[in-house]
């Protein structure tokens, strides 16, 4: 049996909230074995972008990625909330390094086919012998998502489902927990009752749920980048909040 790891993945929604971000952090500190943040944050770097005169304009809540767009985001997500989780965990004991995809070569990015989200990225390769050369020495990455396409140049990364494509890598060496964290305890079969989370979540019902537009949007690829993870290799996604997070019993369940 392969050793375990769990990959979090947390909502900026969370990043942008100091109390729920500690609360986060303390959580993620608690998770036992080897493990590997990932972050989002676009209201920190659209707030910081109109400051600079930087806009960014927004596709079905995902970012047009011009040029000028990815140096916000690199320095905000690279720079600023990189080191803003590295000194949390550190107050919480966790040996943690901030790192994006370009640094130690970790992830390889091309840009989407379709241009519309400018120079976002879709993953190409991970690697998974320099991560686990980071777990095995007792660190813990804190990945921003930007990623390089070997040519000397940056991507932006959509977090959802960077997550998963480097869960799906890391299945092949690991026991994979993957965590969706975000501001609900879980997917809720009615969206204006916050404690009718599912348990276990099937494609059947999430199909169903679909159609009737119950699950959409943003939240909708959430849930299809986690049935793709659980599809290739990883045991297990888990989609819930912070104070739930070191509840295995608690959030949505999607097994493979």
């Amino acid at each position: 049996m392969n050793e375990k790891l769990t990959i979090v993945k947390v909502s900026g929604k969370i990043v942008e909230k100091a109390d729920e971000l500690r609360t986060f952090v303390k959580s993620f500190a608690g998770i036992k074995g080897k493990k590997l943040l990932i972050f989002s944050g676009n209201m920190m770097a659209q707030d910081i972008g109109t400051k600079l005169g930087i806009r960014t304009k927004l596709i079905d809540e995902r970012p047009v990625v011009d040029a000028g767009t990815l140096k916000l985001l690199t320095m905000v997500y690279g720079g600023l909330v990189s080191r803003l989780f590295v000194s949390l965990l550190q107050g919480n004991k966790v040996n943690a390094l901030g790192v994006t995809g370009a640094d130690m070569n970790l992830i390889t990015s091309v840009r989407l086919p379709d241009g519309k989200l400018g120079e976002t990225g879709q993953v190409r390769h991970v690697n998974t012998a320099a991560l686990a050369q980071l777990f095995d020495t007792g660190i813990v990455p804190v990945l921003a998502p930007i990623t390089h396409d070997g040519r000397g140049n940056l991507l932006f990364n959509e977090t959802d489902a960077l997550a998963a494509e480097i869960a799906r890598a890391l299945a092949l060496r690991y026991d994979i927990t993957l965590i969706y964290c975000f501001e609900k305890k879980g997917v809720l079969l009615n969206p204006h009752d916050a404690d009718s989370v599912i348990a276990n979540l099937k494609r059947t019902q999430y199909k169903t749920l679909r159609d009737m537009e119950i699950i959409k949007d943003w939240f909708a690829n959430k849930v299809e980048n986690a049935f793709q993870a659980t599809d290739n290799g990883v045991k297990e996604v888990v989609i819930t909040c912070p104070s739930e997070l070191g509840n295995p019993d608690k959030g949505t369940h999607i097994k493979g």
